[in-house]
């Protein structure tokens, strides 16, 4: 009877042995733990890609109804103990490095016994099998003007810098953002600088200047009021100054003395500017 009252003692005093290691350290019981055929629970789950750690719980009983106080886990012919106090609620861990690999291990539950051989249990083996890896996912489509034809799940697309638009010739802005409006190509004005060369004894010359980057159609229109009739009372004509040149348009004849009122009025070739670009009014005594 006092035999049978000390192993009572045994069985319920509570001893909570906590290893901070990588094998033994106590931990909470696991909800999806394996029921093993010895009493005992098991199960292993993967820390990263390569290691995994296993939970031993359970209170099996031994030699009649001894709580077990010590677990003995077994792989590859390598067998460890730990400390198991199982009455206090407390599980066994052990870790190992299976390379993401499958791997079966043996658990058994001891009485430890200081004067005779441990009490123990059968063995139960215990299988993993990794978790299959997650399916990629596909990436995801990018509608046309994004940056990237593609992005990885998950990402959004991104759309495409728009270019800058290119303003016409002339324009105080040669780009500008997409979405913009160019600037307004300014009105060429005072473009044309004209004079006559010293007047000969046959024929004077009529010099006109184009300052602008258009090209310029002019028309040049001499009056005199002159009593000489040989002097012409209206003369006319019309020529092209080229961009950023020059023109000279040569008038022959016998001078008859007369002053002529000179009046040049130029435009642009193309079309495009409506209003004048250049005027002159001037003289000349021939």
């Amino acid at each position: 009877m006092p035999s049978r009252r000390l192993n009572l003692r045994r069985i319920v005093t509570p001893i909570l042995v906590a290893c901070l290691c990588t094998f033994g350290l106590m931990l909470p019981p696991s909800a999806a733990a394996d029921q093993l055929s010895n009493g005992l629970t098991a199960t292993c789950t993967p820390d990263s890609d390569v290691h995994v750690t296993c939970i031993i719980g359970g209170c099996a009983r031994v030699h009649g109804d001894y709580v077990i106080d010590a677990v003995h886990v077994m792989w590859n012919g390598i067998q460890s103990e730990y400390d198991f106090k199982c009455i206090n609620g407390a599980t066994a861990r052990w870790g190992h490095d299976n390379g993401g690999k499958a791997f079966k291990i043996g658990v058994q539950g001891c009485r430890k016994k200081d004067f005779e051989g441990d009490w123990c249990g059968p063995w139960a083996d215990y299988n993993y099998t990794p978790p299959a890896k997650p399916q990629e996912q596909a990436p995801v489509k990018c509608p046309a003007g994004s940056k990237t034809s593609t992005v990885p799940a998950g990402q959004q697309c991104e759309a495409a810098p728009v270019a800058d638009i290119k303003c016409p010739d002339g324009s105080p802005t040669p780009t500008v953002p997409a979405g913009q409006q160019c600037a307004a190509i300014p009105e060429v004005t005072n473009a044309i600088q004209a004079s006559f060369g010293a007047p000969g004894a046959t024929s004077i010359a009529f010099n006109v200047t184009n300052t602008s980057n258009l090209t310029a159609t002019c028309n040049y229109v001499a009056t005199t009021n002159s009593i000489n009739p040989l002097a012409p009372r209206k003369t006319t004509r019309q020529f092209n100054v080229p961009a950023n040149g020059n023109h000279t348009e040569n008038f022959s004849g016998a001078p008859t003395l007369s002053t002529y009122n000179v009046v040049l009025s130029c435009h642009d070739a193309s079309g495009k500017q409506k209003s004048e670009m250049g005027h002159v009014e001037t003289s000349v005594t021939w």
